[in-house]
């Protein structure tokens, strides 16, 4: 009986030592590395070793992405995430961090990309055999983000040059960005004027998207323009960004603007 004890205890030991986060930790960071193009992926899972682990049962998952390129419409649709309503086996994680560094989205790069959430139920067979985490719901969660002063003026700059604004020149300020340039008028697909102004315009969240409006304006008075000219142009940039995170229901904050670059934060909910 005592070796028999001996060897059961032996047995429980091996089972709790080899079943471990540690493990599920290195096979996720393995599959993610093999499906994302990015510089580096890094992953840490913290939970119990043992029958925790088997039912997915973990207090904390964090994901470190650099280098992420997105493309498309939706910006999940290159992340290491899918949703599902169908889990074929529960987990539940107690928070979730998922952290974007030097992301390059549709040509804007944003210096960091940070979500955390609550209460995270997941597919835990799905999430493996897929290679990516399926979500199936969260408590709460919040986004925060930074874009440098470089990389806005960069994305603003090509953004204005589509819309037809020669030798643009985009500064910002706290509160507001200023933008510069000739806009250039065309009638019949064959230009017939350049229009030279200065504008002041602020970023404002609509829904889930970042747009901009004019707040002030200097246009040469080479010929007579009606006085809302400019604003309507400029909405043609509308949006500047947009949030395509479905099924997530993302509810922007008032941006914060300065010499130093734009601030992004926002609350999402996931629902089952």
């Amino acid at each position: 009986m005592e070796k028999l004890a001996a060897a059961l205890a032996v047995l429980v030991v091996l089972f709790f030592t080899q079943v471990t986060p540690e493990r599920v930790e290195k096979e996720l960071e393995k599959a993610l590395r093999q499906s994302l193009t990015a510089e580096s992926v890094d992953v840490e899972l913290d939970g119990a070793p043992g029958f925790p682990t088997m039912r997915g049962k973990f207090r904390r998952l964090t994901v470190t992405i650099k280098g992420l390129e997105f493309k498309g419409g939706q910006l999940l649709e290159l992340l290491p995430i899918r949703f599902t309503d169908k889990p074929e086996k529960e987990g539940r994680v107690g928070e979730v961090f998922l952290h974007l560094r030097d992301a390059l989205y549709e040509g804007l790069r944003i210096s960091e990309l940070n979500a955390h959430a609550k209460t995270v139920r997941f597919d835990l067979k799905g999430s493996l055999r897929e290679r990516r985490l399926v979500l199936v719901s969260a408590a709460t969660g919040e986004l925060t983000g930074f874009i440098d002063a470089d990389a806005v003026r960069h994305f603003l700059t090509e953004r204005a040059v589509k819309e037809g604004i020669e030798n643009p020149q985009v500064w910002l300020h706290r509160g507001f960005v200023e933008i510069e340039g000739r806009w250039r008028v065309e009638m019949l697909g064959v230009p017939v004027m350049r229009v030279p102004f200065t504008a002041e315009v602020e970023l404002f969240p609509v829904a889930n998207e970042v747009h901009w409006r004019l707040r002030r304006a200097t246009i040469a008075d080479l010929v007579p323009l009606p006085a809302n000219w400019l604003q309507e142009r400029l909405k043609a940039f509308n949006p500047l960004i947009r949030f395509d995170l479905a099924p997530l229901q993302v509810h922007l904050q008032p941006l914060i603007v300065s010499p130093k670059g734009v601030q992004i934060a926002a609350s999402f909910t996931l629902a089952p």
